[in-house]
């Protein structure tokens, strides 16, 4: 062996052999690290995507799902609410419909976890497709015209309008009437505009939300 080998090996021999002992420590810490296996429960948000554009999901139950995972301490660790939610995609739905979908079929865990039990085991989505109709608009009146005034004539214009909702609701919605007129205030022959009235089965006006009012007034007392 060269001299100058020789001295580079044995130089400082004590030191050099304590920082191999370290590291060849610190490595098995790390591989017995690696093997030592653990349990964790955490609740595993449920995200709806691709949802089409005349559907609406109304229900989904639950909104989170309880999962108890194990493994590799590593690999456990690195599963969190934010990383592995559960994902169902609507993409073909296109209609009304009431679904169901095992949870653990859409749980994403990653290689070297386990899953030990899930809560619960079914997810419910329910899907309301958007409607429109047609509807007749009628006025809704209140109290009565003071004498001699007479209501020759009541027009409302459009009197039709289209409105949108819930399928399941909007077809049993057949008139659609206006905020309430009191003739108690009325003296006269009169034109304005006059909202119409929102139910709850009614989500939304396609075209008007209210609507000209036309009322023509006779007062008998001008004819003596």
């Amino acid at each position: 062996m060269p001299e100058n080998l020789k001295k580079l090996i044995l130089n400082n021999w004590g030191l050099k052999t304590s920082a191999l002992v370290l590291a060849v420590l610190v490595w098995a810490i790390i591989c017995g690290r690696e093997r030592i296996f653990s349990e964790k429960t955490l609740k595993i948000p449920v995200e709806i995507f691709n949802v089409s554009d005349n559907v609406e999901v109304v229900n989904l139950r639950p909104e989170e799902v309880t999962v108890s995972l194990k493994g590799a301490s590593k690999f456990v660790a690195a599963v969190t609410t934010e990383s592995h939610p559960i994902k169902i995609d609507l993409k073909n739905i296109k209609e009304s419909s009431k679904l169901n979908y095992f949870a653990e079929d859409y749980l994403e865990i990653p290689a070297g976890v386990q899953l030990v039990s899930i809560h619960p085991k079914m997810i419910e989505v329910y899907v309301e497709e958007f409607a429109t109709r047609e509807v007749p608009v009628k006025i809704r009146f209140r109290g009565r015209l003071k004498a001699p005034l007479i209501l020759k004539e009541a027009r409302i214009i459009p009197d039709r309008v289209t409105v949108m909702g819930y399928k399941s609701q909007i077809n049993k919605t057949d008139v659609v009437f206006t905020e309430e007129v009191d003739l108690n205030e009325i003296g006269q022959s009169l034109t304005r505009r006059i909202a119409l009235k929102q139910t709850q089965d009614i989500l939304k006006f396609r075209d008007y939300r209210d609507v000209e009012l036309q009322l023509e007034i006779e007062d008998r007392s001008a004819k003596k």
